[in-house]
């Protein structure tokens, strides 16, 4: 079974969709077979950045809006990308007749349905479930989207750039994912929330990351070590549908950051694992609490 990772935030700009993108990359580098979700359906960033723009096509190219709005399989909308390992289920954007699709009327209009439809849809799929990972790239909002990603997913994880705007709405994504666990899917965990772009003032740097680490042992959310940097390569990757391991070397600047930033991912989740197996194993009849 895949693990499927809502990589979420409510502030824009954070650097959300750059991470989906390259952490999915690096899991396909390392031969996991990596699948994305472009649920940011408002603006198909990552559809964008990887397969390029598919409601521009003069061929109709059938995303997760199609199959959410008119029915179907995931299966139907399962691409390749070019990259070995690593596939994408994007967002069109755009009807047939060229109407923006709105995905969260139509979930909400559809009540509970709506909420648990897209956990329903990866479920159903044949392809995801011969994945081992699954990245949900989501909007910058806490709307039903976000909350319908949560259910469907194992874990959530925040990138927060260190501006004032950032930092403060990571509070309220901790509590809305908090809030899904507890109520709604019980084997949501949190993976943890990361710095996506660090600020280049040393001061406002240091300041930010003491805010974190304090978040982060009030919370008990975990805070990466890992900082991502501010580079101007970023800017011009998406255009060429390329990523950081592409134009850099391993020494780099923004790649041997993001290298960092999976590998303590992948640590982290193998902890989460290891700890759940042992409870599970306590509770177990015969089996000493």
């Amino acid at each position: 079974m895949p693990r499927i990772i809502s990589i979420t935030g409510q502030k824009g700009g954070v650097g959300k969709t750059t991470s989906t993108i390259h952490i999915a990359s690096r899991l396909a580098d390392l031969g996991f077979k990596t699948c994305i979700i472009d649920f940011d359906t408002t603006q198909s960033n990552v559809t964008r950045s990887t397969i390029g723009p598919i409601w521009e096509s003069e061929q109709k190219v059938r995303g997760i809006c199609d199959v959410m709005a008119n029915g179907g399989s995931l299966d139907e909308v399962f691409y390749e990308t070019e990259r070995e390992n690593l596939f994408i289920i994007p967002s069109e954007k755009k009807d047939a007749r060229g109407a923006n699709y709105n995905i969260e009327a139509l979930l909400n209009q559809l009540g509970l349905e709506g909420f648990n439809l897209l956990k329903e849809l990866i479920e159903n799929s044949e392809r995801l479930g011969e994945c081992h990972f699954i990245l949900i790239d989501n909007a910058p909002s806490l709307g039903i989207t976000t909350v319908s990603s949560l259910l469907a997913a194992d874990y959530f994880l925040i990138p927060v750039q260190t501006s004032d705007l950032s930092m403060e709405s990571i509070g309220d994504t901790i509590t809305a994912g908090l809030k899904v666990k507890k109520l709604q899917n019980p084997y949501l965990e949190p993976l943890g929330f990361f710095i996506s772009s660090m600020d280049k003032r040393p001061k406002m740097a240091k300041k930010a990351i003491v805010e974190l680490s304090d978040l982060s042992e009030k919370t008990g959310i975990h805070f990466f070590e890992t900082v991502i940097p501010i580079s101007s390569k970023f800017a011009f990757l998406p255009r060429e549908r390329k990523t950081i391991f592409d134009v850099t070397k391993a020494s780099e600047r923004g790649h041997k950051e993001y290298l960092g930033l999976v590998d303590e991912m992948l640590e982290r989740i193998k902890a989460i694992e290891t700890q759940e197996a042992q409870l599970t194993s306590k509770r177990l009849p015969g089996k000493e609490a």
